[in-house]
């Protein structure tokens, strides 16, 4: 039970994308990693198109989660 006390959860929404998308990891790297993966696949977007203001976008709506 105490290792859910620590996840970590991002949703796609919260910077912009109507997308219902959301990352679960341990660890700020791990949803990183899901996001790449994500808006490759997903958005269709380039690896050069993740950009640093992008990453840190993403990293400022990283919330700590109960599930």
């Amino acid at each position: 039970m105490a290792e859910k006390l620590n996840m970590l959860k991002f949703q796609c929404r919260s910077v912009g994308f109507d997308c219902d998308f959301t990352a679960k990891g341990k660890t700020e790297d791990e949803i990183l990693a899901q996001c790449a993966a994500h808006a490759t696949k997903d958005h269709n977007m380039k690896p050069e198109e993740i950009t640093e203001e992008l990453k840190g976008k993403i990293k400022s709506n990283i919330h700590k989660s109960w599930f």
